[in-house]
């Protein structure tokens, strides 16, 4: 069996000024650095094959706090980057037509020269095989740090009911969760979804590691 640990990335800049963040990119901010190291500690004891990020510096930067002490180096791929919003990148995440979450994960951003969900989904279900594909003989868990959409896509390539139910609560991904997709047997399964609690126990822990 494969355990993809899908996290997604710290807190940005971005995430603070509610704009949109998609094929663009902020630094993660001083709490951002902090969850991905809570993150790191709260993951000490799960040993990791590999650990796949996405190439957007935030990711890239959760990954390399995620990963702590081990031995590992991130491994960039495009696949596992967020929804490209187009030309409305940067701009504010509300504005009319575009003002719940369900309206922006369903927006059609290829109208701006973005990805529809549609595309997103298709991409993550091709990085998802690709992922599996490469580590076919392997068992045990894989990192993998990408974004708040991709993540949700990547759940719809699994478990389409799970996504619409997802959607319809208006789940929101927090910084640095984990979402754990399990494949075994030619399946996947989602295993887990939004866990909050590795960063809680990085948090408590974080006495012990000073």
């Amino acid at each position: 069996m494969l355990k993809l640990y899908f996290i997604r990335h710290g807190e940005t800049l971005s995430n603070t000024w509610h704009t949109l963040q998609g094929w663009s990119d902020t630094p993660l901010t001083a709490n951002g650095i902090m969850q991905g190291k809570a993150l790191g500690r709260g993951l000490a004891d799960i040993p990791f094959l590999k650990a796949y990020t996405s190439t957007s510096e935030r990711a890239y930067d959760t990954a390399c706090y995620a990963l702590g002490k081990r031995n590992l180096k991130p491994i960039m791929c495009r696949g596992l980057k967020e929804m490209n919003f187009g030309t409305l990148e940067t701009k504010p995440n509300s504005f009319p037509g575009c003002e719940t979450y369900i309206e922006r994960v369903t927006y059609d951003w290829s109208s701006v020269g973005g990805e529809t969900i549609d595309d997103l989904t298709n991409r993550m279900a091709h990085t998802l095989h690709e992922i599996i594909t490469l580590n076919k003989d392997q068992h045990g868990n894989i990192m993998c740090v990408s974004h708040g959409l991709s993540i949700l896509a990547a759940i719809r390539v699994v478990n389409e009911s799970l996504y619409e139910t997802l959607l319809r609560d208006e789940t929101r991904f927090g910084n640095c969760c984990v979402t754990l997709i399990s494949f075994e047997n030619g399946k996947f399964k989602v295993e887990d979804v939004n866990n909050m609690t590795y960063v809680e126990k990085g948090l408590n822990n974080e006495k012990n590691y000073k």
